[in-house]
């Protein structure tokens, strides 16, 4: 099956629009890498080897990270709807809001952890709908995604990069939960802050390169229509 051609892109305002929603799949994620790396470097005392990032969001300027969960959550979620209008002649209308749904997961879950910080009250919902949403979200919204993707012959590789994307995530949520949980085989390295970091930086990058994607690809039906 040829790779389709949205109607979207046949409406000049709605081309636009999505490649503003494409574009905020890799500013966000790029913002947030930068963000949170930064404001490890003026935490005194903290360690980006051992510690959560979350351990950022408490104490003092705890909003930094904060907000920067927040604005790349939200980021996210715009993305999120930009891909699936973007895919709209591929997904068909019910497939259309679910490639939204799975896709906004990670974003919803990144804003949910910075509204519901470490601290003593709220620590029960960053972790349960938070850490939970940003993590395991990504590995059922890329399964599917590149379940349908394989389907396309020009998204065929995409396809396949999802799917991996899927498996990798998983095994390196699972290799994080173990360094960070006490008593596991892998504690004693305490490299558990690091491997939280390896897990974001491997989600982060499919959004960027399918932000990247859909914007060239939006950007290339302009330029055909100018």
């Amino acid at each position: 099956m040829s790779e389709p051609v949205s109607s979207v892109f046949a409406r000049p305002y709605q081309a636009q629009a999505v490649r503003w929603a494409a574009l905020a799949g890799v500013v966000g994620p790029l913002l947030f890498l930068l963000l949170y790396t930064l404001a490890g470097f003026l935490r005194p005392g903290y360690s980006p080897l051992h510690q959560a990032i979350s351990d950022l969001g408490v104490g003092s300027n705890g909003w930094f990270l904060n907000i920067s969960l927040l604005l790349t959550g939200l980021l996210l979620i715009l993305f999120a709807v930009g891909f699936a209008l973007s895919m709209r002649s591929l997904l068909g209308a019910s497939r259309q809001w679910l490639f939204t749904v799975l896709l906004a997961l990670h974003g919803l879950g990144l804003a949910a952890a910075g509204i519901f910080s470490e601290a003593p009250a709220t620590r029960l919902l960053h972790w349960l709908v938070g850490a939970t949403l940003a993590f395991y979200g990504p590995v059922i919204a890329f399964l599917v995604i590149g379940l349908m993707l394989l389907r396309t012959s020009r998204w065929h590789t995409w396809g396949i990069f999802s799917l991996i994307a899927s498996l990798l995530t998983l095994v390196l949520i699972l290799i994080m939960n173990w360094l960070f949980t006490a008593g596991t085989p892998l504690a004693s390295m305490r490299l558990g802050g690091l491997m939280e970091r390896v897990v974001m930086t491997e989600i982060e990058v499919w959004y960027i390169a399918f932000g990247l994607r859909v914007f060239l690809l939006a950007g290339s039906h302009q330029r055909k229509r100018a």
